[in-house]
């Protein structure tokens, strides 16, 4: 509607030069596909250089290791080109920004406690931010939030930091390299010594598995099928470090042949 209103705004005031059908990229909603409207708003920001720099001398000084170490390569591509985070988000689930802002003054203020009035003018007209973080912000602390940092507990001095991570690739930029940054940041020590990346499990024709794509192959359904065996060997076949698996009902079917085979020999 805010384009078809353009438009006619454009129109009444003459300033329309000309109709004509044009293709581009429209970004939608990831949930419900509607074309999302671009449009300037302030935002709360995170800045990222100094937290990269020190990243990526933990992995080029080996203190943090990848396997397959080909990633090592696609990791320093994210850190070099590195922007600012923009770590604020309009939903209604989430961290807090713990802001607060003055209706009488105008002060911004950015506390760990809640405050009762504003710390500039005494007023007690503030109101909170409304906005929340971002999941990857909360998630880049979770090595050492969930063990009670920032206090020194027995399960933090025990468990971190920990000696491996295993993930998938499409999470390296997003958790990993954050989870990097924020362990170095705020406990001045790298979270974890290894990281495995592995491969991710995805349709016949190379599709990541979604919901809404209707694609995900339920591994229940294929060990009912075809037998554990026959699917665990599918994976174990097909799973080469760093390589996507390309999961499909006739590969199963054939690793289940296989079995079969295996055990028909071994009963005769």
């Amino acid at each position: 509607k805010a384009r078809e209103r353009a438009l006619e705004v454009l129109e009444s005031d003459e300033l329309l030069d000309r109709r004509e059908p044009y293709a581009l990229a429209a970004g939608v909603c990831y949930r419900c596909q509607t074309e999302v409207e671009p449009r300037l708003s302030l935002q709360w920001f995170v800045k990222m250089a100094p937290l990269a720099a020190r990243a990526r001398l933990a992995v080029s000084e080996g203190e943090i290791r990848f396997f397959p170490s080909s990633w090592q390569k696609t990791y320093y591509e994210w850190i070099d080109n590195i922007r600012d985070w923009c770590v604020s988000r309009q939903i209604w689930w989430g961290h807090r920004i713990p802001a607060w802002s003055c209706n009488d003054c105008g002060h911004l203020a950015v506390l760990r406690e809640d405050p009762a009035v504003c710390p500039a003018c005494q007023s007690s007209a503030i109101v909170r931010d409304p906005d929340v973080l971002d999941t990857w912000f909360s998630s880049a602390l979770w090595p050492f939030a969930t063990l009670g940092w920032p206090e020194e507990t027995p399960d933090l001095a025990r468990f971190y930091p920990t000696s491996l991570l295993v993930t998938g690739f499409d999470i390296l930029f997003f958790w990993v390299a954050r989870m990097i940054m924020m362990g170095l940041y705020l406990t001045d020590r790298a979270p974890f010594r290894d990281v495995y990346i592995h491969a991710l499990v995805r349709d016949e024709f190379g599709q990541k598995m979604t919901k809404s794509r209707g694609n995900v192959v339920d591994p229940l359904e294929l060990m009912d099928r075809f037998g554990t065996d026959a699917f665990r060997l599918s994976l174990a076949l097909l799973a080469t470090p760093g390589r996507d698996i390309r999961l499909s009902i006739e590969r199963v079917e054939a690793s289940r042949n296989f079995v079969s085979k295996l055990w028909n020999a071994f009963r005769f």
